[in-house]
């Protein structure tokens, strides 16, 4: 094969790559429109690092139109990721809060993970001072509470799409919450920290797929929204959401609702899923009413899961 024909199919290739990546990128960027182009959204990401060496390929092919597209591409798939880049290390070791830092973990323990003593352990070396736990099944939350001999306080929401919330703290408060007709309950506790009420709602969205799954998801989201505004005290809202920041839908509930994300600031951390880093995205959030500073957000250790555990350190504003 000649040299001219090698570079000939090299370009062909670049430019189908990239033709390719331009699709999934707009495709997210209208996910609005519809629930399949809304699963695009998600890979911001990976579409940042592929545009980035296609850019490279093709200016080494000195195919400079197709080098810029691969520019234009990464610029566009970049700037959402700007808010969550940090200078700051991220670890994914447990260290010791200070007194005045509230302390979340959150994490999808799955309902085929045949062994909980691993994540037990981690929980309770963790320091937490609430533990959101989703897909927890009954039996897996009888053979979980006695492990957790710090957190005897809880309340598990059993339903196929519920959560769990434990903490160590006296609970002032504790009730099943319906996200939609159908859909998810999520599990509330309100608790009493340091004198402070704080209201931890743990969550679990519908996975978005089809059409049905969707409509849960817009809904649970809108949910979430009229919850959070009626709030009056610290809230947090964690759980798996089964949707990126990328995604409209996400950004939407936050603009309504008040809440921050507690991740801003401190890196891109997939959360799921666990067992292949490159397609790795963020589903699991921490969700702040304006009362919540976060100190750090990172992502635990492999625990048998096919999510990550994420921690989130937090002080109340003055």
């Amino acid at each position: 094969m000649s040299r001219d024909t090698v570079l000939r199919k090299s370009v062909q290739l670049a430019s189908l790559a990239l033709v390719g990546l331009w699709l999934a990128l707009l495709a997210g960027l209208l996910g609005r429109w519809a629930w399949p182009l809304d699963l695009f959204a998600h890979f911001r990401v990976q579409y940042a690092a592929l545009f980035a060496v296609l850019a490279v390929i093709t200016l080494l092919l000195r195919h400079y139109v197709h080098a810029s597209a691969a520019l234009l591409g990464f610029a566009i798939s970049v700037v959402p990721l700007f808010p969550y880049v940090s200078d700051q290390p991220v670890s994914a070791a447990i260290a010791t809060p200070r007194e005045e830092t509230f302390r979340l973990v959150s994490f999808n323990v799955w309902f085929r993970n045949p062994d909980l003593v691993p994540t037990a352990q981690y929980i309770e070396q963790s320091q937490a001072d609430a533990v959101v736990l989703l897909e927890l099944t009954p039996p897996q939350a009888e053979q979980l509470a006695p492990l957790l001999p710090s957190y005897p306080y809880y309340h598990i929401e059993p339903s196929r799409m519920g959560a769990a919330v434990f903490t160590k703290w006296p609970v002032l408060e504790a009730e099943s919450v319906p996200l939609a007709p159908g859909g998810a309950v999520a599990a509330k506790l309100k608790l009493d920290w340091r004198g402070a009420p704080v209201t931890v709602l743990g969550v679990h969205l519908n996975w978005p797929l089809g059409p049905r799954n969707s409509e849960f998801r817009n809904q649970e989201l809108n949910e979430l929204v009229r919850f959070s505004k009626a709030q009056p005290g610290p809230l947090i809202v964690a759980g798996d959401f089964n949707l990126t920041p990328w995604s409209g839908y996400f950004s939407k509930a936050l603009e309504q609702s008040g809440l921050h994300d507690a991740a801003r600031g401190f890196g891109l951390a997939r959360s799921w899923p666990a067992q292949f880093a490159p397609a790795g995205i963020r589903i699991d959030h921490c969700l702040l009413s304006p009362q919540w500073r976060s100190v750090s957000t990172r992502v635990g250790p492999f625990l048998g899961s096919d999510h990550l555990p994420i921690v989130a350190d937090l002080t109340l504003q003055q």
